[in-house]
């Protein structure tokens, strides 16, 4: 069995992965395979180093929850992963599949046969050999939280059998062998042969067996910015002091323009800063100097002689004054916090920064002059009261999703019964793993969340105290204390982020329910399927990303469109009619307030497998647990 991917690349790397089971169907029947591989090609144009540093972090992080990671190699220094893709071969299938289970049963007389291998089962008449009616493959497998998984076998029987049968609505889980004593009772479970877990089938296609690990990232946007991030932790902090203000996209672009000249002299600084560093640091330990004046003191001993005004110098310096504290506190963990901090700025420049943008200003030009609204007021009051603080179409955006492993049964460690293990798929030739990916062009809907709005809504919720609040009138303040408070790499696809992390569970929940909101309204008035959006949340910004995954990949202007003439008519949409369920009170009464009746949407949609949403968030709702009062919600501030 195999597939010529009729189907899109994005969903490929979701649903036709080494190791799961899927069905091929037509004329009234159906049979399963497990995929064996890909026919992929190495995949070009994307940078690496950026993604594989993305999927070491999310895979530690599946370790810090006491999963097992024994098959991945997480170490930073390393190259580790290989993403790949489809190969597209005309002569060549691009995924190959095995038929599996080999075992059929009569709908008739309940006769049970066993093929030897899959190719048997092409040369077959779907005929039972004792009654002539139709056969029907027994869809069903194993598998274990060890990462075992194998299909359905007709069960041992002690002494042997005439035959055995199958009577699958009487009991799924057990067969009768006929003896020459009788009939006798054969059950399916099974010892797993790797950690003697007790094993009892399941439907091939069930969710519960594969559990894809996956990340859809925003690839970088040109060859400029890819070098850019390849200079290592010392781009990284320019691009955390741009977040902060201290230099403009006009200056930043400069500097891609100018690498060479840019980061000529950093190298040649940072060693006389370093040197003014330890000299500084004897001075105080000798009582000469006070730790207070450590800054001032070997700022003014760094004497920077740069050859042009582009020096990154000045830039990475700022980073390292803003966030003086914690580098003091631990360099190494400052450096991990400050590569995960510019991985997720650098895709949010790219949308920010796309190479075709269509603004809010368009938006409410276009419905003007088609009488859709009568002012801009019109918009701008609802973009307020729904905390949108920016909005913009992003064009000719590239995202990478890509899956570097699975787990079966369940997803979170934390939440097993045994030692959950992710699994690794096989080895590309230089002994890498492989990364399934898939590149996607698209374009989407970025949404940035207004961050006062979101402190003045914690605070009303008593998450945070008066004292715990930021200058709010100071832009680059209010951006620090979400640095310092947001801890986004806690956030991961496994699981919802823990209770104790109030700040960061309650600010990801307020972004990835709007997220869905948006999604779900988005989908209807476009005309678009419900698996034809999906989102990617940047928490350190607090955007939101909602693209078009179209069945070709290629977006069809049904987001651009609908944002460009009938933007009003979606925030009026999503916001009066997101708040109802048809299944309250029963939904409402649920502590998450969400189903998939009006939050939860399919897995494929979804970055973090529906995990930490609720309708709360944006209405009031609920109690509070901690304070038993009105948990208000942001859109009814």
């Amino acid at each position: 069995m195999s597939t010529n991917m009729s189907r899109s690349k994005s969903q490929a790397v979701y649903s036709f992965l080494p190791h799961m089971w899927v069905a091929s169907r037509g004329d009234g029947s159906s049979i399963t395979a497990e995929i064996s591989g890909w026919n992929y090609r190495r995949m070009d144009d994307v940078y690496q180093n950026f993604i594989e540093g993305e999927i070491k972090r999310q895979i530690r992080l599946f370790g810090n929850r006491g999963g097992d990671i024994s098959s991945f190699g997480i170490d930073d220094h390393v190259h580790s992963y290989t993403i790949v893709e489809p190969a597209m071969n005309e002569t060549a299938e691009d995924i190959v599949g095995v038929k599996s289970p080999l075992v059929f049963y009569c709908n008739s007389c309940h006769e049970v046969i066993q093929k030897r291998n899959a190719d048997d089962i092409d040369h077959m008449k779907w005929k039972c050999p004792t009654c002539g009616s139709t056969l029907k493959q027994l869809q069903m497998v194993y598998a274990c939280e060890c990462g075992h998984a194998e299909a359905v076998k007709i069960p041992y029987v002690a002494g042997g059998y005439k035959k055995m049968k199958y009577l699958p609505n009487e009991n799924p889980y057990r067969m009768i062998a006929v003896t020459e004593s009788g009939e006798r009772k054969a059950e399916l479970a099974i010892s797993c042969p790797n950690c003697k877990a007790r094993l009892v089938p399941d439907n091939a296609e069930s969710t519960r067996n594969y559990k894809p690990f996956s990340l859809k990232i925003i690839n970088i946007a040109d060859k400029r910015n890819g070098e850019f991030f390849e200079k290592g932790l010392t781009a990284q902090k320019v691009l955390v002091a741009k977040w902060f203000n201290k230099l403009s996209q006009d200056k930043f672009v400069e500097i891609l323009d100018n690498l060479a000249l840019a980061f000529s002299n950093h190298n040649t600084n940072d060693a006389k800063r370093k040197e003014a560093e330890l000299t500084i640091q004897k001075m105080i330990d000798s009582g000469a100097l006070p730790e207070s004046m450590r800054e001032a003191m070997i700022n003014s001993m760094v004497s920077v002689t740069t050859e042009s005004a582009l020096s990154v110098e000045p830039f990475v310096n700022a980073c390292d004054q803003l966030f003086a504290k914690l580098k003091k506190q631990d360099e190494i963990s400052y450096g991990s916090w400050i590569e995960n901090f510019a991985f997720k700025l650098m895709q949010y420049n790219t949308l920010k920064y796309a190479p075709k943008v269509l603004t809010l200003e368009d938006s409410i030009s276009k419905q003007l002059s088609m009488d859709f609204i009568d002012s801009e007021d019109d918009i701008l009051d609802l973009n307020r009261k729904m905390g949108i603080f920016s909005m913009q179409v992003s064009c000719d955006i590239e995202i990478i999703n890509c899956t570097y492993g699975y787990t079966r049964r369940v997803s979170d460690p934390a939440q097993a019964k045994k030692n959950l293990k992710l699994v690794a798929f096989n080895k590309y030739k230089d002994n890498s793993s492989l990364v399934y990916g898939a590149k996607l062009e698209t374009e989407g809907i970025l949404f940035e969340i207004d961050r006062v709005k979101i402190l003045n809504w914690l605070l009303i919720n008593e998450v945070i105290t008066e004292a715990e609040m930021p200058d709010i009138d100071d832009e680059v303040a209010v951006k620090e204390w979400f640095a310092e408070n947001v801890h986004s790499e806690l956030v991961n696809i496994f699981s919802g982020v823990d209770e104790g992390e109030k700040i960061t569970k309650n600010i990801f929940g307020l972004l990835h329910s709007i997220s869905h909101a948006f999604m779900k309204t988005a989908g209807e008035i476009s005309g678009l399927e419900d698996t034809s959006l999906t989102e990617v949340i940047i928490l350190e910004t607090t955007s939101i990303f909602i693209y078009a995954q179209t069945s070709q990949g290629i977006p069809l202007g049904a987001l651009s469109g609908m944002i460009e003439t009938n933007y009003y008519n979606f925030l009026q949409k999503v916001i009066t009619e997101m708040k109802n369920c048809i299944f309250d009170p029963i939904c409402e009464e649920r502590d998450d307030t969400s189903c998939s009746a009006c939050m939860i949407l399919p897995e494929i949609c979804c970055e973090f497998f529906n995990h930490d949403l609720g309708r709360k968030y944006m209405y009031t709702l609920k109690e509070n647990p901690d304070t038993k009062k009105p948990f208000i919600g942001f859109w009814e501030m």
